[in-house]
């Protein structure tokens, strides 16, 4: 049975592959992919918090990812990686 520790031990184990995977991506398209991966990582991380009761963190980490993801397209498709 997958209990709330396990489900947010799975989302930070994710918050790590994603940025493993974006560091090793840092050189391919300009960053721009890297750049998404950080945002999923730092989604993953508000997900963590507002489960445990940090509320105040949901418009922050939202801000945050969007700014992340939206950079990370605009530098792939800048380099012509994606369209």
């Amino acid at each position: 049975m997958a209990g709330p520790d396990r489900i947010d031990a799975v989302a930070l184990a994710g918050c790590l592959a994603c940025l493993g995977t974006g560091l090793a991506l840092s050189a391919t398209c300009d960053g721009g992919d890297s750049l998404i991966l950080f945002g999923v990582a730092v989604a993953m991380v508000g997900v963590v918090l507002y489960r445990n009761g940090a509320w105040a963190t949901v418009i922050p980490m939202a801000i945050a990812t969007l700014a992340l993801v939206a950079g990370g397209l605009y530098g792939a498709s800048v380099a012509g990686c994606h369209w």
